[in-house]
């Protein structure tokens, strides 16, 4: 009931510029909530996760909102601006036109033994399906990556996997002590 009153309030006594910046924050948020819970990801993702990622989101649009107030609305450009050229939107932009690959890029010494293992198997196929050179170069060192972490964390099960006539696709996981 508080929330439709607030709506109610907000709506008739709001200017029209800021009651639209208004409502951008509300369909960011529900955005934000949408992408980060969609079934697929979700069982990963914790509740607290959902609502931290939601609530920046909200925060970074109502700063919008604030500096549109202060500034006038020539600020939502800056932040059209701002969002679309954002290392996230680069990323996602080069996965869909495939100048850039989707493999997880998280932290090699952070991730799990099995992690990196996964890691090492999806990277053969995204290989496989890498259309450039550059892209090919930057899996071929992320799998690197991914073999020293191994080497370093289980030097003898590494080697017996590779004595074990390993290959490209193979999984390593079996022969290493520490998953």
């Amino acid at each position: 009931m508080a929330v439709a009153l607030g709506v109610v309030a907000a709506a008739v006594l709001l200017p029209a510029e800021i009651l639209g910046v208004a409502l951008l924050a509300v369909v960011v948020a529900a955005a934000a909530a949408f992408g980060l819970y969609d079934g697929g990801d979700a069982a990963r993702r914790t509740r607290g996760q959902v609502v931290t990622a939601v609530a920046a989101a909200t925060a970074a649009t109502t700063l919008v909102l604030g500096l549109t107030v202060v500034l006038g609305p020539s600020v939502l450009w800056l932040a059209v601006l701002l969002a679309v050229t954002s290392p996230a939107a680069v990323h996602w932009y080069g996965v869909r036109l495939g100048t850039s690959t989707a493999i997880e890029r998280l932290d090699v010494p952070q991730r799990s033994t099995a992690d990196l293992c996964r890691q090492w198997r999806d990277s053969y196929e995204a290989l496989r399906q890498a259309r450039t050179d550059n892209q090919r170069l930057h899996i071929v060192l992320e799998r690197q990556r991914c073999l020293d972490e191994l080497d370093r964390r289980d030097p003898e099960g590494l080697q017996a996997w590779l004595a074990s006539s390993a290959s490209a696709a193979g999984d390593p996981s079996r022969f290493l002590k520490s998953q």
